[in-house]
């Protein structure tokens, strides 16, 4: 019974073993299959909205980005004109890992330095900025070296980064469009008092998507963007949140900027980063200024300084960056030249412009200034005064003109635009202002007193 026993136990102890091994392979298959089952259900990753870098989420960003074009009209204009500098593209254009600072080139690592892509300037005369890493920073004058940031909650839900930031015409609203192309909101602290709220929480403004820029028009105060074919559109009421509507205008090509300069006229950077003029001060059925040609700079973007030359955020192919520059003269078609060039100038720079005229040239507009404490040259409010020192500058300017000529000695035969410019404004505004005030003068009781006290009336 013995000898034939045996062979029954090793038989029995082999199926065991086998049974066993199936049920351990099971139990594994089993655990990764639940597993699986658990990740799709309840930690599925969108993988529709991971664009640009940044990871959208859903439940509080609902079908926004995922139908958004992110291959913008800017982003083209970039590679068609600086496609083959891979390091400046790659240095503009926000990381796919906004913590990493290092971009590659044909396999090659390359550090990235952080510089300013859009700047503006508020009421207290600090520059706020949006870097290339789509993140908000701040210095205190423009002038300053030393930038702070970046700002608490610059981007819109943590991880969609900035393409620019602006005002509200109240000057306490803070604007941002990401780059999923939406327009968000930063409120006004709730203290008696509203003041910019700078690290406070973005939230998205309704029924503005597919935009890359803002700024407010100088007539309606009706809120402009540009959409992301580089298109011009309006509201049609002053709710931003309201429909958009485009504008048909003579521009004959797609637009990444828009400003007003110092004179009310406006200013546009196109889909070549050339800034151009509307020939017009009613620039809706103008035409851009095209026969003086563009600045001989390409510029990102532009921010009047008190003196009114513009600073600009100029193109360095060479350094792969945008540099700010400044200005050699007050005219938009004046070269731009480094900063230390600019400053190391013995030339003493004259007080054109005003807080007001800085913040309204680059938002379009402004609701009430006054309430905001910012200055304002008084004497100016006198027309005798205004005319004399207008008067003053374009007999200096003259002269200066005619020094440079007689010092010609290659004989050029040239014109100097900015003061034809310059004259040619001035003299209009002269004569439609002698004529506004002829015509209130014909039912003004105290005429003759008046005529007096200003003798430039009388001319």
């Amino acid at each position: 019974m013995n000898t034939i026993s045996k062979p029954q136990n090793k038989t029995n102890d082999k199926k065991d073993n086998l049974l066993q091994t199936l049920v351990n392979l099971g139990t594994v298959l089993l655990f990764f299959t639940i597993v699986v089952i658990i990740y799709k259900l309840f930690i599925k990753v969108d993988y529709k909205n991971l664009r640009e870098g940044f990871e959208v989420n859903k439940d509080k960003f609902e079908n926004t980005v995922s139908e958004t074009k992110t291959n913008t009209i800017y982003e083209s204009s970039l590679k068609n004109i600086y496609g083959d500098n891979k390091r400046l593209l790659c240095s503009l254009l926000p990381s796919i890992n906004e913590k990493s600072n290092i971009c590659k080139v044909d396999n090659e690592p390359y550090i990235i330095y952080k510089f300013p892509v859009h700047i503006i300037k508020l009421i207290d005369g600090s520059i706020l900025s949006v870097f290339n890493d789509g993140n908000i920073y701040q210095k205190d004058t423009i002038k300053s070296t030393l930038w702070k940031g970046p700002i608490k909650n610059s981007m819109p839900l943590g991880t969609i980064p900035l393409r620019m930031v602006t005002l509200s015409t109240d000057l306490k609203t803070l604007f941002g469009i990401g780059y999923d192309n939406t327009l968000y909101v930063k409120e006004p602290t709730k203290d008696i008092n509203p003041t910019i709220n700078i690290s406070g929480e973005w939230k998205k403004v309704p029924n503005n998507t597919d935009i890359i820029y803002i700024l407010f028009d100088n007539k309606t105060n009706y809120l402009i963007s540009i959409d992301i074919d580089g298109k011009l559109f309006t509201k049609t009421s002053h709710d931003i949140t309201g429909d958009n509507q485009e504008l048909i205008t003579l521009i004959d090509r797609p637009i990444l900027r828009a400003y007003y300069d110092l004179n009310g006229y406006m200013l546009i950077i196109d889909n070549k980063f050339d800034l151009y003029k509307f020939s017009d001060i009613n620039w809706k059925t103008s035409q851009l200024q095209t026969k003086r040609g563009a600045n001989p700079n390409k510029l990102q973007d532009i921010l009047y300084d008190n003196d009114g030359k513009l600073y600009g955020l100029v193109f360095n192919q060479n350094s792969f960056m945008l540099q700010i520059m400044k200005q050699s003269a007050v005219y938009y078609l004046s070269d731009f030249k480094p900063l230390d060039m600019i400053l190391s100038s013995k030339n003493e720079s004259n007080f054109i412009m005003s807080e007001q005229d800085i913040l309204k040239a680059k938002l379009g507009s402004l609701y009430d200034y006054k309430k905001y404490n910012i200055d304002e040259d008084e004497t100016d409010n006198d027309p005798n005064f205004a005319y004399q020192k207008q008067l003053l500058e374009s007999k200096r300017d003259l002269r200066q003109f005619c020094a440079n000529r007689g010092s010609n000695t290659q004989n050029v035969n040239y014109e100097n635009y900015e003061l034809l410019a310059d004259v040619e404004n001035n003299n209009n505004k002269i004569g439609k202002l002698k004529n506004v005030i002829k015509n209130l003068m014909k039912y003004e009781p105290d005429k003759k007193q008046i005529q007096e006290k200003y003798a430039i009336l009388n001319k």
